[in-house]
């Protein structure tokens, strides 16, 4: 992790142009704005993580896919227990 590297690039001014696919603001450029903001008033980059995290999410989604996985997961656990249950073989 090069903490030079990244404060450099966020402080590049050719990182995101601010447009979506179907024109209008992107998804993502508020959260880019911010993170740009936070570096460029921070006095130490690791005061801007949170700001980078938010960022990234926004980005690749891991955390919110993660999530819905561990949703569906839970939910395909829950079917399969009540179709044992009503077939009279309840897990023990």
């Amino acid at each position: 992790y090069d903490v030079c590297t990244e404060e450099r690039a966020l402080r590049s001014e050719s990182m995101a142009s601010g447009f979506g696919v179907k024109g209008g603001v992107g998804r993502c450029y508020p959260f880019w704005l911010d993170l740009q903001e936070c570096a460029r008033t921070a006095e130490d980059p690791k005061q801007c993580r949170f700001a980078r995290e938010d960022y990234v999410e926004c980005l690749h989604r891991k955390k919110e896919v993660a999530r819905i996985n561990a949703i569906i997961s839970e939910m395909e656990k829950q079917q399969k227990a009540a179709e044992l249950e009503k077939k009279g073989m309840a897990p023990a």
